[in-house]
């Protein structure tokens, strides 16, 4: 294969990975699968109960996504559809009633009914952060770029867009960096989060029983993601945003050269070089490190 068709071919891959992330964000996917499951028609099922269509489907989302959830949240995630607490929360019975959601009267609390597959999970898991790049990042020339082809946003994280002045030059600089994972390290050297060994003062047992769960997902899915991306060649971009302060944060998720010691690790320069010097070249870039034993002692 030429190097123009493994290009080109690199490119075809990058669309169908940024489709795969507009696909499947969080909420919009799920309730796709509600509202157009073939093994149950739950749109009609909605409304010959008598509820609103939208409501029921965003209730049927927000449970898959809660799985439990007490009266005064359920209210707060619909309250939208009514603008009225108590038509929300008859509303609410209407679908206990409707076998929509369960209500378990001991505990106070809506129950799942209806959850999503685990396929569907995954490809969640997956894709609903943008994936590093495995070409080289669109150039940015204006500030609601990103750097991808097909999603845009903004350079400034969070809600602090502006249409002033910022260095896009620096983000482009980033953006062109080519990096690479370090397999053995990956697969070799476990991943830690801090306090996974016990509860943390104050924390509830399901507290600490669901921050053990979401270091499970996240570090197979990491790994999920890491393996993606070898697949398809052995060096991928990081794009980059600035907070509102003007720092410069790399957009991996599951890759993440500013994220834990392990990602740290896994994630290396794909273009390397040796560096040389002798002790004073040391001395002067790094003061630390050339400091002698009785030096640090003292």
């Amino acid at each position: 294969m030429t190097t123009i068709e493994t290009r080109q071919k690199l490119m075809e891959r990058q669309v169908e990975l940024e489709r795969l992330y507009s696909k499947n964000q969080t909420v919009p996917r799920i309730r796709a699968e509600f509202q157009n499951c073939t093994g149950a028609n739950f749109v009609e099922y909605i409304l010959s109960v008598e509820i609103p269509v939208n409501f029921g489907l965003d209730l049927l989302v927000q449970m898959a996504l809660h799985k439990r959830a007490e009266m005064q949240t359920m209210i707060g995630l619909l309250y939208h559809h009514f603008n009225d607490a108590q038509v929300c929360a008859d509303m609410l019975l209407k679908a206990v009633m409707a076998d929509l959601v369960d209500w378990d009267a001991t505990l106070k609390q809506f129950v799942v009914k209806f959850e999503i597959t685990q396929e569907v999970q995954d490809d969640i898991d997956r894709f609903q952060y943008p994936l590093p790049m495995v070409v080289q990042p669109k150039t940015i020339t204006k500030n609601r770029d990103t750097g991808y082809f097909l999603n845009n946003g903004s350079v400034i994280l969070r809600n602090n867009h502006h249409e002033d002045d910022v260095c896009l030059d620096h983000l482009n600089r980033m953006n062109e960096i080519k990096f690479t994972i370090n397999a053995d390290t990956a697969l070799m050297v476990k991943n830690k989060w801090r306090n996974l060994d016990k509860a943390k003062d104050g924390e509830t047992r399901e507290d600490f029983e669901r921050r053990k769960k979401a270091f499970n997902k996240f570090d197979r899915t990491a790994k999920d993601v890491m393996a993606l991306l070898m697949e398809h060649g052995d060096s991928f971009h990081l794009t980059h945003k600035y907070d509102k302060r003007g720092r410069v944060y790399c957009q991996g998720y599951h890759v993440n050269y500013q994220g834990t010691p392990w990602n740290k690790a896994v994630v290396e320069f794909a273009e390397k070089e040796l560096v040389d010097g002798d002790e004073a070249e040391l001395q002067r870039s790094d003061p630390v490190r050339g400091l002698t034993e009785g030096d640090q002692a003292a």
